[in-house]
């Protein structure tokens, strides 16, 4: 299958990195923050043989073991060259990157030299976050020296990390210094103790977004060849108006909400149905807009209590007993945690997950899946320079059904050579069917249009156009337009 380019990075180790987590107090001479430095080089997701400009990314990094860094995501997302700096020192030290959360925005680092680790101290993150308190943000630049800020945390909450999938826990911190929010470190400023990593900053606000510590651990505990955290599976609708509840039959007594999504191949796909009332998760009540009393932290969103893996103690290949009301009967569930199903998602939106783009060429023609970041190609007004029907299906059917498994595909555009002039016009449009039948992904379609079933390869887009090639002359087609446009003979289909 040399012919679709599948380019994807997907990080799978055999080992894993043992990080414990006592709670330490930093010490002032202890040397463990370092600088960042990553070249990065984004894929074209309109002309995707191609990359764009390269680009250099600066964050922090602490260091949370032998030679070992905790630093952004954002930072190394399509790296070509990531370098690390020492407080002190003028060396440069390359690093490689041996895991990364796309859903936490974390990745960790290695550096293989071994002097790197002379002068520095590994910090360990505590089991416990201390709210409503200040806490110092520690930083540096080049070789200057070591600045502290002041920061209050605020509250504990859920949400996504850089666009990511999963709602995960984070700290909401203000301050009235700036701050930059690319991998500082947070610690308790009476106890010294690592709160957590500020990924978010906003100055026009004076807020921003902690990971807190106990999330952190969870990261860095788990194997490298498998996810980190679990995903519920769902998603809710308050029930706050009486008309709904009695519908519903939900008593006077009760409360809850409306299980209005599932997401196929995940934790609630064989546990949950659509109209379940979600009554209790665990030893918690869940109040009619989606809310638990936390025992240290008050009112928090039912997603933390899926999510928080280390805090609660419920998480990944663990099971959540669940008081659900179906069909106006009280049933009790034993609902088991896995991790996010990637084949639940039809068009990907959100961050990129580190992927690169899949693309196939028949007839001079680019076919590619429909993304979200496709269309965000397009500039910063791209809701009003794409297509109106790509707009429905990547705001209305991102997500597969249950027993589903189907990605659009989209003609993307005609590169334009004499042998397919008759198409030059067409972009964006949605392939409905090859040869009669309808491929649920460009594997499929790569299959479809080399079976030697057919002499012709006929193609029915949605809008009713219909594209003829005789298979020779699809060939003959490719290698011209790989010629003319400089794409690289590997990635022909003829090849």
């Amino acid at each position: 299958m040399k012919n679709i380019i599948t380019l994807a990075f997907i990080f799978f180790f055999s080992i894993s990195v043992e990080i414990q987590s006592k709670p330490t107090p930093v010490g002032k001479d202890d040397n463990f923050i370092v600088q960042v430095k990553s070249t990065v080089q984004y894929p074209n997701l309109i002309q995707p043989w191609r990359f764009k400009n390269p680009e250099t990314r600066h964050s922090y990094g602490v260091i949370v073991g032998e030679n070992l860094i905790l630093t952004t995501a954002q930072t190394v997302y399509y790296h070509t060259n990531i370098e690390v700096q020492k407080f002190g020192s003028l060396k440069n030290y390359v690093a490689k990157m041996i895991k990364i959360d796309h859903d936490l925005g974390l990745a960790l680092l290695k550096v293989e030299e071994k002097e790197f680790s002379t002068g520095l101290t590994p910090i360990q993150f505590g089991p416990e976050i201390f709210l409503a308190s200040t806490g110092i943000v520690l930083e540096y630049k080049e070789f200057r020296n070591l600045s502290e800020k002041k920061v209050r945390t605020i509250k504990l909450d859920v949400d996504t990390y850089t666009n990511g999938y999963i709602e995960l826990p984070f700290v909401e911190v203000q301050s009235d210094d700036k701050l930059e929010g690319i991998g500082e470190l947070v610690v308790d400023e009476v106890s010294k103790i690592p709160q957590g990593i500020l990924i978010y900053f906003k100055d026009s606000q004076n807020t921003g977004k902690m990971v807190p510590n106990f999330t952190i651990n969870q990261f860095l505990n788990c194997n490298i060849s498998k996810k980190c955290f679990s995903y519920k599976g769902f998603r809710f609708r308050p029930l706050t108006d009486a008309s709904s509840r009695n519908f519903y039959g939900l008593k006077k007594e009760n409360s809850g909400v409306l299980v209005a999504e599932i997401y196929p191949d995940s934790s609630a796909s064989s546990s949950l149905k659509l109209e379940d009332i979600l009554l209790e998760a665990g030893p918690y009540k869940i109040d009619p807009k989606g809310y638990f009393e936390h025992p240290k932290y008050g009112k928090i969103l039912l997603s933390y209590i899926f999510h928080s893996e280390e805090d609660l103690g419920f998480g990944k290949d663990k099971k959540i007993p669940l008081k659900v009301l179906r069909n106006s009967k009280i049933i009790n569930i034993d609902f088991e945690m896995k991790p996010f199903p990637e084949s639940a998602i039809k068009i990907p939106f959100g961050n990129t997950r580190y992927r690169k783009p899949e693309y196939l060429i028949l007839g001079g023609i680019i076919f590619l899946e429909l993304s979200e970041h496709y269309l965000m190609e397009f500039g910063n007004q791209w809701r009003t320079r794409v297509s109106k029907q790509l707009l429905y299906l990547n705001d209305y059917h991102r997500i597969n059904r249950i027993g589903e498994d189907k990605k659009i595909i989209l003609l993307s555009q005609v590169l334009p050579i004499p042998g397919n002039q008759a198409y030059h016009s067409l972009q964006q449009v949605v392939l409905k069917k090859v040869n009669g039948k309808e491929p649920k992904d460009l594997k499929e379609l790569f299959q479809i249009a080399n079976s030697g079933e057919d002499s012709f390869l006929i193609m029915e887009l949605d809008d009713g156009t219909g594209i003829v090639f005789e298979k020779e002359e699809v060939v003959n087609l490719n290698n011209e337009a790989t010629k003319v446009f400089r794409i690289p003979k590997s990635h022909n289909l003829s090849e």
